[in-house]
């Protein structure tokens, strides 16, 4: 899976939450988009509209989990 699509930020967002079961010190799901985001701030190689891409592909992989473990708020 591609670096920077939706699903590769999916897949690593529940790596991390599924390994929360068994760590002694639990990582929060905000804690989680915190430090991909300051992966893709702080990567040399991605500039501009590629930037931009991947921050928008993080939100909708956080906001895609965030419904899935918590449930989704009806409008």
């Amino acid at each position: 899976m591609p670096v920077g699509t939706k699903d590769y930020y999916v897949d690593g967002i529940k790596r991390t939450l599924m390994t929360n079961s068994v760590a002694n010190e639990s990582i929060s799901l905000l804690a989680i988009l915190r430090y991909y985001e300051e992966e893709i701030r702080s990567s040399p190689n991605l500039v501009g509209k590629d930037k931009e891409s991947y921050k928008r592909n993080l939100q909708k992989a956080f906001d895609q989990t965030k419904d899935e473990v918590f449930g989704k708020i009806e409008e």
